[in-house]
């Protein structure tokens, strides 16, 4: 199963995400949009009301930078219009499970108490930009994660960074280098 990540502008039926997440964007297909989470601001021109992104299927673990988790394609609007629409979106970003991580994520969706058990995994992606907006590719950085680690990288041909990830809300350094030669 994949699922697309929602962005800003992305329609379900009537709604509309009219809220994304500044810093966080997407450009594959192109034009750059602002990545949304659940419970981001919506309208629909059926009901002609704001709603917000519901959470609807699998998903894994993992927030934005406002600690909300991500919104997918076939996650609802909620608005006064009988059923929801559902967002569907297309795009490079994606969030993939095999048929059993799909059933075990439903299972722990239906059970909001195991999946509050442990503390949340975030999981981020940068884009590393100069004071124009334009990506810093091939850009030697070094990042400390929480624990003290230092971790060495080049950024790809869009600036962004490699993933990281930590439990719960934690700060990282990012310190950047030089090109590197290729």
């Amino acid at each position: 199963m994949i699922r697309y990540f929602l962005a800003k502008g992305d329609r379900g039926g009537s709604a509309v995400i009219t809220e994304g997440l500044e810093g966080v964007t997407c450009s594959n297909p192109p034009p750059c949009v602002q990545i949304a989470t659940l419970y981001m601001k919506t309208y629909c021109t059926a009901c002609k009301r704001e709603g917000f992104i519901a959470p609807k299927g699998p998903r894994r673990p993992g927030t934005g930078p406002n600690g909300k988790q991500w919104a997918l394609s076939g996650d609802i609007n909620i608005c006064d219009c009988s059923p929801p629409p559902v967002f569907y979106a297309e795009r490079g970003m994606t969030m993939s499970f095999t048929s059993q991580e799909a059933a075990a994520l439903v299972i722990r969706e239906a059970n909001p108490a195991t999946a509050q058990a442990g503390a949340a995994q975030h999981d981020e992606q940068f884009t590393l930009v100069d004071a124009k907006g334009t990506p810093l590719t091939s850009t030697y950085y070094t990042v400390r994660m929480p624990s003290g680690e230092l971790r060495h990288s080049v950024t790809d041909s869009q600036g962004r960074t490699e993933r990281y990830q930590t439990k719960g809300a934690q700060s990282i350094r990012i310190y950047l280098g030089h090109k590197r030669e290729i």
